[in-house]
């Protein structure tokens, strides 16, 4: 331990997930229909930095305190100095570089700079967007983890229900420097074809007891759930405004019309007094509703499909994400002998992805929303029409505007 004063600077590693041997990596690659394996380490590092404090421990009172001897004359923690220690904490993922396409990190998702060396890259790291966003580190920076400086050469995106780490190193450095030398706690596997993804997951979890198994397909339910049931949401919201806008704008027509009978009363009272049936005074009423009905039905159409296509110009974005999952074998501490498969065939820590806003115009839906502005100039003709047609001729002719 640290000497009471001195100064600490030091990374300490711990996992809630069970390590195993690197060689179960191999025997998951040489199952039937599995066309590839490889084992990675996921790690949360806590940083200690800081001066040690001075630790006092005397009688809690006596002649020390200038209060009353502790009862029993027992020796009590009295309290630490000042204390300048400072903890941070970072999650790594050690990976196998010579198999990227299965690592945790792989080339496709590198954003800025490159991947590691083919040869090795045992001093270079990638890490992701948002702890370099935070951080403030760019492609060549340095930073130093377990006393080693490592070379920032990428800058990633986070995986949608990957491993998400704030760093990324090679597997066997990790192992080096973190003290699992030979151990991993996952393995990302792919079956040989995707009608093989069920029967080796079945193979997985028969031939290692324990072990957490979740597939690509596991992974789309998780997120295609939270999708339909946003969407079920916003459905039913949706349906519910137009129900609502549809009923307002209605009775909003309706009274303009009513507002423009109130006006033309001297008219309607003229038409009337040179012979006009009541059924021609609503004929006529209703008919010019269903004209600026049809007329503001094409209006809105026009409006609605600018709309989409400014919606796809502009390019919004949602960040998608996949919430960590919890199970038996990654809340499994790690300890002699203990043994679990962790995240075989695939990792269910967190992850995000942008998901660009997109519309597109759907031909049934204009025409049914021209439909239904004629049929509100309709019934706001109707209205206004029947308003109308009860007005008295010689009433009508007194009226002064």
């Amino acid at each position: 331990g640290a000497s009471p004063g001195s100064t600490i600077n030091k990374d300490v590693a711990n996992s809630s997930q069970v390590s195993f041997s690197t060689s179960r990596a191999s025997s998951l690659a040489s199952l039937a229909n599995v066309s590839g394996a490889a084992g990675y380490l996921s790690l949360n590092v806590n940083h200690i930095s800081g001066k040690v404090p001075d630790v006092k421990i005397g009688p809690q009172g006596g002649s020390d305190t200038g209060g009353p001897p502790q009862q029993g004359g027992g020796q009590g923690f009295q309290g630490f100095g000042n204390s300048s220690i400072k903890f941070s904490s970072r999650s790594v993922t050690g990976v196998d570089q010579t198999k990227p396409s299965l690592a945790p990190v792989t080339p496709s998702q590198v954003v800025k700079g490159g991947y590691f060396d083919a040869t090795g890259g045992g001093s270079q790291a990638i890490v992701s967007q948002s702890y370099a966003s935070s951080n403030s580190i760019a492609v060549g920076d340095t930073f130093t983890l377990f006393s080693k400086t490592f070379t920032v050469v990428g800058i990633s995106s986070a995986p949608l229900g990957g491993t998400a780490s704030n760093i990324y190193v090679e597997l066997t450095t990790l192992q080096k420097l973190a003290g699992y030398s030979g151990e991993i706690n996952g393995v990302n596997v792919r079956a040989a074809s995707s009608g093989d993804v069920s029967s080796v997951a079945s193979s997985i979890k028969s031939g290692f007891k324990g072990a957490s198994v979740t597939t690509a397909a596991d992974l789309a339910k998780r997120v295609g759930g939270s999708l339909t049931d946003a969407k079920n949401l916003s459905s039913k919201l949706g349906t519910a405004l137009e129900a609502i806008g549809l009923l307002g704008a209605v009775l909003i027509a309706s009274l303009l019309t009513l507002a423009s009978v109130s006006k033309r009363v001297r008219e309607i009272g003229t038409l009337k007094a040179l012979g006009w049936s009541q059924w021609k005074v609503v004929r006529q009423i209703s008919g010019e509703s269903l004209l600026q009905g049809l007329l503001g039905g094409v209006i809105g159409v026009a409006v609605g499909v600018a709309g989409a296509a400014a919606i796809n110009a502009v390019g919004w974005t949602l960040n998608a994400s996949v919430a960590a999952a919890s199970t038996a074998a990654n809340a499994a501490p790690r300890g002699p002998g203990g043994f679990g498969l962790g995240q075989a065939a695939s990792s269910t820590t967190s992850g995000s992805q942008l998901v660009k806003i997109t519309t597109s115009v759907d031909p049934m839906l204009l025409l049914a929303a021209v439909a239904l502005a004629v049929a509100g100039g309709l019934v706001a003709g109707a209205v206004g029409g029947l308003r109308a047609a009860r007005l008295r001729p010689a009433e009508a002719l007194r009226t002064i505007e």
